[in-house]
């Protein structure tokens, strides 16, 4: 068994990731549709218009990869509240030019300070973060198998060479514990999970199925079924295992009758 990973988080937490996914859908909807952003803000939606819109997009777009991609993203945070204050000028400039549509405008510029003030704390709290960070995350898959210690470890050993390889690939450690309630054994897969690109990379593999926590909670069941049953059991509906894509396609149960028609 391979040591122990250890490895820091990132400095990352819920409301910069949040900030980087929100820099990403108000870019896209600029980039994409900078008529009708336009005129959501109060503007005309005409002449140059757009192509500024066009651009804040681009920026927005820059800053939320950048956030979602670095492991400790302060500068592209700072970033963010830059862009607030560009945000805040052009606003003003467009009540002063447009002054039918200024209710239009009021409530943007009430929305982006709003948003301000997440940026400039996040941004002031990251850089205050000393020390190395790495893109990586420690995570953990764990399975109960109904069977002996002994018997686990053994099996595992007999397990397939690719699972073993997949694991000491992203320096994994397999823990073997006894089950509380004498319901078998726990086995535990400690690993550093860093995908390419980061969070950005992470949600584009798990859409796809192919993100290391899902495969190794794949890999965890199937071994479980072997070792409790000796044979891997398929599911017509989920041969491959279990699939976001796959689920984004389910629908709600419903009677026989009406599901034939």
């Amino acid at each position: 068994m391979a040591a122990a990973p250890s490895v820091r988080g990132r400095d990352k937490d819920s409301l910069a990731r949040f900030l980087g996914w929100f820099s990403i859908g108000l870019g896209t909807a600029k980039f994409a549709a900078p008529r009708a952003m336009c005129r959501l803000i109060g503007a005309r939606g005409d002449g140059d218009s757009r192509s500024v819109m066009r651009l804040m997009g681009a920026r927005e777009l820059a800053q939320g990869v950048g956030i979602l991609t670095r492991p400790r993203p302060a500068g592209w945070l700072w970033a963010r509240v830059v862009g607030d204050g560009i945000d805040l000028s052009l606003l003003t400039l467009t009540a002063l030019r447009n002054k039918e549509h200024r209710g239009r405008t009021a409530f943007a510029i009430a929305n982006v300070l709003a948003v301000t003030v997440p940026d400039v704390l996040e941004s002031e709290r990251h850089r205050r973060r000393q020390g190395r960070t790495y893109p990586g995350m420690l995570m953990r898959k764990a399975v109960t198998i109904n069977r002996p210690r002994g018997e686990v470890e053994a099996a595992w050993t007999a397990a397939a060479i690719e699972l073993h390889r997949k694991i000491e690939q992203v320096g994994g450690h397999v823990v073997f514990s006894d089950a509380p309630g004498n319901r078998g054994t726990e086995v535990a897969v400690d690993f550093i999970d860093a995908p390419p690109a980061g969070e950005l990379g992470a949600a584009v593999l798990k859409a796809a199925g192919s993100d290391l926590a899902t495969e190794l909670s794949n890999d965890l069941r199937r071994f479980k079924q072997l070792v409790e049953t000796g044979e891997i059991v398929r599911s017509d509906s989920t041969p491959d295992g279990r699939l976001l894509a796959d689920q984004l396609h389910q629908r709600a149960a419903q009677p026989l009758e009406e599901a034939v028609r």
